[in-house]
């Protein structure tokens, strides 16, 4: 590419007129015939490619402007414009301004996750020394929706701040509306909880005066959750209340239903069930489809549970819910739980119990995997953001180079034909200027690094919480396993098997050789092994699935073992003498499980 070439892509429209005025000016100074023609040939050159370059800029600003009219009726249209337009390194800074916002602007209102403030930073800036108020207003919004949407709060709540004081003198009813929304929704996340009503009563205002139902329905729900959170059961009625009352009048089913099922909630927090049960009965009547009826089912079953109408429990419970959430089935199973506890079915119960615990730690895992993931990308981008910016310092140290070794020629070839001492000392001011930006530049490589810095030193920190918050994970994971052990406790301590056990020890040596009554019968035999399953993880169905041979006595002998009867008990409840037992244990080992002869069958089976 010719030299003048990269020169004008480097510069402003401004500094390229200058250029190209110095050039003229020099051409009349000069009186050797070629290199007035040379200069002239050049400076031609100049003016067609700052006409093009012109040219080409006009039009893409008018193509930008046209999608930001589009963005507010057609988002996905303008989405797939902006994605096949050039790249914006080849525009200037005012349109790569506006297309960066725009380009932020269509990810958000198609829900497509922005994973990287670079975009908006470049909007950010320009807009910041710029005097287009609605524009700056907007990139500090989207800036405060990225730093939320990043968990990063603080952030967040600066840039609502910083987006608010930008749009005061501004009249756009829609950015208001949106931007008190959003900043409501933040600050009743943290808790503020009275700021965060502040900014729904503005946002309220400007919904009022766009004449909008939709939004003021979406911000009268938004409002009613920040009531219902805080226990504030009263306000978040009445908020759904008004959205109902709006919603009938758009005659949209979806509203009307979703609006039901929030006001069941909040009378069954009231413990007004009758009046939940009648507002989910509505809510179910409107839905046509059938996936959807899952939260709503087991909202009417949670209800039941409520008004002790345990059959009623039951038939919602049952309802299937193969395509529901994780969420979902959770909820499903602690009410399986609470609903067996009343029933006074401890095995049940205690089932019931495990699942919930396992679901809840399949959503802690995938969400703890989520952090990890989400910290893992902002430590990458952040070295990667450092590593963009040293390649700049370095493109701009090689722009420079370029730049001084094109000027020193000219200045050369100039001073042998011209002012030869007055050419040496500008050669020597520009010499001085490179190392003056030279300096400036390795401080600001020094500043670079110790933000990058900064940013590992707060992953290290977000690092510890995570391993804190591990730490209590683990605790709650104690906790449900000593739990568990005592429920498992007090389930056999209610078996037959335990009862024999009791009389054994009363009976003296020789009833116990006569009696009969200590020998299991095989319905007790069938019971225990029943329980063991229950108590030891599925014990007998792991033990038939991994050695199908196995007949029901040897099962209730493993069950004996498990359960840590002794042999001497055992030769009193199986009826079997010292000699027949040790035979029965060594056939087991040896031939249904193919154990060696040193394996201990009693370890493998307290193990298993």
């Amino acid at each position: 590419m010719p030299l003048f070439k990269v020169y004008f892509k480097q510069f402003t429209d401004k500094t390229i007129k200058l250029f190209i005025f110095v050039i003229v000016l020099q051409t009349f100074s000069m009186k050797n015939k070629t290199l007035i023609i040379i200069v002239i040939i050049t400076a031609t050159a100049a003016i067609l490619s700052l006409g093009i370059y012109q040219k080409r800029t006009h039009q893409i600003n008018a193509s930008l402007l046209q999608i930001e009219q589009l963005m507010y009726e057609r988002p996905d249209s303008a989405w797939k414009i902006l994605q096949h337009m050039p790249p914006i390194s080849q525009v200037r800074k005012e349109e790569q301004a506006l297309h960066a916002l725009l380009f932020t602007q269509a990810q958000y209102k198609n829900y497509i996750p922005v994973k990287s403030d670079s975009l908006l930073r470049i909007a950010e800036a320009y807009y910041r020394t710029s005097s287009d108020s609605l524009h700056k207003a907007w990139t500090l919004f989207y800036l405060a929706q990225y730093y939320r949407d990043s968990d990063e709060k603080e952030k967040a709540l600066s840039y609502f701040q910083q987006a608010n004081i930008a749009s005061r003198n501004i009249e756009n009813n829609q950015f208001k509306f949106l931007l008190n929304l959003h900043w409501a929704n933040l600050l009743s996340d943290e808790d503020a909880e009275n700021k965060g009503i502040e900014k729904y009563q503005t946002a309220n205002k400007y919904a009022i005066l766009l004449k909008d139902t939709l939004k003021q329905i979406d911000l009268f729900e938004r409002w009613g959750w920040c009531y219902l959170l805080n226990g504030k059961y009263n306000q978040a009625d009445s908020l759904f209340k008004e959205a109902m009352s709006l919603s009938m009048k758009t005659e949209i089913k979806f509203l009307e239903k979703n609006l039901l099922a929030q006001l069941a909630t909040t009378a069954y927090l009231k413990k007004e069930y009758f009046l939940a049960l009648n507002l989910i009965n509505r809510s179910i009547s409107l839905e046509k489809d059938s996936t959807e009826l899952y939260p709503l089912w087991a909202n009417k079953a949670n209800i039941f549970l409520s008004m002790n109408q345990y059959d009623s429990v039951r038939t919602y419970l049952q309802k299937d819910i193969r395509n529901s959430t994780l969420y979902q089935k959770a909820g499903k199973q602690k009410i399986w739980y609470q609903y067996e506890e009343k029933m006074n079915n401890l095995p049940k119960a205690l089932e019931y119990s495990k699942r919930y615990a396992e679901l809840l730690d399949t959503i802690y895992q995938k969400e703890l995997s989520s952090k990890i993931i989400e910290l893992q990308h902002k430590y990458d981008y952040s070295l990667i953001q450092s590593e963009n910016k040293l390649l700049k310092i370095k493109r701009q140290r090689l722009y420079i180079s370029l730049t001084a070794i094109c000027m020193a020629v000219l200045t050369v070839a100039v001073i042998f034909f011209y002012k030869r001492r007055e050419e040496k000392r500008k050669l020597a001011e520009q010499m001085r200027s490179k190392d003056d930006l030279m300096k400036e530049m390795r401080l600001q490589l020094q500043e670079k690094t110790i933000d990058l810095h900064a940013a590992q030193e707060k992953i290290i920190e977000k690092e510890m919480a995570l391993d804190k918050e591990l730490s209590q994970r683990e605790k709650m994971r104690s906790e449900y396993s000593s739990k568990e052990a005592a429920m498992r406790k007090e389930i056999l301590r209610h078996s037959e098997i335990i009862r024999k056990m009791e009389q054994l020890n009363k009976m003296s040596q020789q009833d116990k050789i006569q009696s009969r009554s200590v020998v299991l019968s095989d319905e007790e035999q069938d019971n225990l092994a029943e329980i063991v399953n229950i108590c030891y993880n599925n014990f007998t169905d792991r033990l038939w699935k991994k050695f199908p041979t196995l007949t029901k006595a040897d099962i209730s002998l493993c069950c004996l073992i498990k359960i840590g009867i002794s042999n001497s008990n055992m030769l009193y409840l199986l009826d079997t003498s010292k000699v027949a037992l040790k035979k029965r244990k060594n056939r087991l080992k040896h031939d249904k499980m193919g154990m060696d002869e040193n394996d201990s069958l009693d370890e493998f089976i307290m193990e298993f």
